[in-house]
C-alpha cells in the first residue's frame, strides 16, 4: 500500500532524519575529555593514556579538560549540562557513586543525568604506613590502633575521597579509630606521610608502588579482592583478617543520558579498541592498573551497585562533606 505525503510533512521527515545521518560519521571534530580532578595524579595519568588510544581510533583528538572542585562535583554539574552530541565525555570515577550520599547540594543525578559508555581502569590502594611505626601486618596495625583510639593519625586526599572512605570501612571491619587527617589533593597528602608527621595512609597503587620500592614506604596490605602482580608478596585485606573487604577505585566514560544510542555505541566501540592497546595494558599492568573496557550496561550496574553500597557506609558512619 502506498502513503501520500504532503510537501510539508516530508520536509519535516527530511528535517528529523539529519541527526541519524550526522551520527553516521561520527566524530567529524575533535572531542573533549572532562576530568574531575587536577593534572598529575593517577587518575589524570589513566585519562590522558587511554584518551590517546581512543583518539587514533576515533581518527579525531581528544582534548583533556580538568574540572576539579568540590569533590569532584564541579567536573560533574558540567559534564551534565553539555549539548548530548557526544563530543563532550567525562571521566567518571568513584565519586560520582559516592557524592549523591555525601553532598546535599548537587544540581546533577548520576544515575539521570548520564549514560555510561564504557568501563576504562580499575586499581587497588595499598594500605602504607611509615617504616618508623611499629606494624608491619594489618593484626599488627590493628592491635596499635586498639591500644590507643583515635591516636593513630590517617591521611587521605580529602573528606569523602576514596582513600578516606576505603579507612573508613577499614576502622569499621577491623573495629578500631583512627584519627582522620584530610589534605587537599594527594600530593600533601603522601609527603606528609613520607615525612613521618602522619603514619597511615591508603594510596592508589600507581602512587605507592614507588615508594614501597624503595623503602620509604611499608605497604601492610592491598585493597583488592586478590594479591596484585606487581606486589606478590603484599597480601590482600581480606585475608589478613577482615574476610570480605574489598576496595577498588575505577574509571569509566560517561556522556549525558540524552546522548544518541550509536554516538554511545560508537564511543564505545573506541575505548573498546583502547582498552586492546597492548602496549597500554602492559604499561599500565607494570603501575598496578588494570585497563578493563566494558558494555555501557556493565559499568552502569558498577554505578549503580557503588551508589548503594557507599550510601550505606556514609549513613553508618556520619561522613558529611566541607
Amino acid at each position: 500500500m502506498m502513503i501520500r505525503i504532503g510537501r510539508r510533512a516530508a520536509g519535516l521527515l527530511a528535517l528529523s532524519a539529519l541527526p541519524a545521518r550526522a551520527q553516521d560519521g561520527f566524530p567529524t571534530r575533535p572531542l573533549s575529555l572532562i576530568v574531575p580532578l587536577p593534572p598529575g595524579g593517577t587518575t589524570d595519568a589513566i585519562s590522558r593514556a587511554f584518551a590517546a588510544r581512543m583518539a587514533d581510533n576515533l581518527r579525531q583528538p581528544v582534548v583533556m579538560d580538568n574540572r576539579p572542585g568540590a569533590g569532584a562535583s564541579v567536573a560533574y554539574a558540567h559534564a551534565a549540562r553539555v549539548t548530548p552530541d557526544g563530543y563532550t565525555l567525562l571521566m567518571g570515577i568513584n565519586s560520582l557513586a559516592v557524592n549523591p550520599a555525601l553532598r546535599q547540594d548537587l544540581t546533577y543525578a548520576p544515575m539521570r543525568d548520564f549514560a555510561a559508555v564504557s568501563l576504562v581502569a580499575r586499581g587497588a590502594f595499598v594500605l602504607a604506613v611509615h617504616p618508623d611505626l611499629p606494624a608491619r601486618s594489618v593484626a599488627e596495625l590493628v592491635a596499635l590502633a586498639k591500644a590507643s583510639p583515635g591516636r593513630l593519625d590517617q591521611a587521605s586526599t580529602g573528606v569523602g575521597s576514596l582513600n578516606h572512605l576505603a579507612g573508613a570501612l577499614f576502622q569499621r571491619r577491623a573495629e578500631v579509630t583512627f584519627n582522620h587527617v584530610p589534605y587537599r589533593g594527594g600530593a600533601q597528602a603522601t609527603a606528609d606521610v613520607l615525612a613521618g608527621r602522619v603514619p597511615v595512609i591508603f594510596l592508589a597503587i600507581l602512587e605507592a608502588l614507588p615508594y614501597v620500592r624503595d623503602g620509604r614506604l611499608r605497604a601492610l596490605a592491598v585493597t583488592s579482592p586478590d594479591r596484585l602482580a606487581v606486589l606478590p608478596d603484599v597480601p590482600t585485606i581480606a585475608e589478613s583478617g577482615l574476610p570480605g573487604y574489598a576496595v577498588e577505585f575505577w574509571q569509566g566514560i560517561f556522556v549525558p543520558a540524552a546522548t544518541p544510542p550509536a554516538v554511545v555505541a560508537r564511543l564505545n566501540a573506541a575505548a573498546r579498541a583502547a582498552a586492546s592497546d597492548t602496549a597500554l595494558v602492559q604499561d599500565m599492568a607494570a603501575r598496578g592498573i588494570a585497563i578493563a573496557a566494558s558494555s555501557p550496561d556493565e559499568l552502569r550496574a558498577l554505578l549503580s551497585r557503588e551508589t548503594g553500597e557507599w550510601a550505606e557506609l556514609v549513613r553508618a558512619t556520619g561522613i558529611t562533606a566541607d
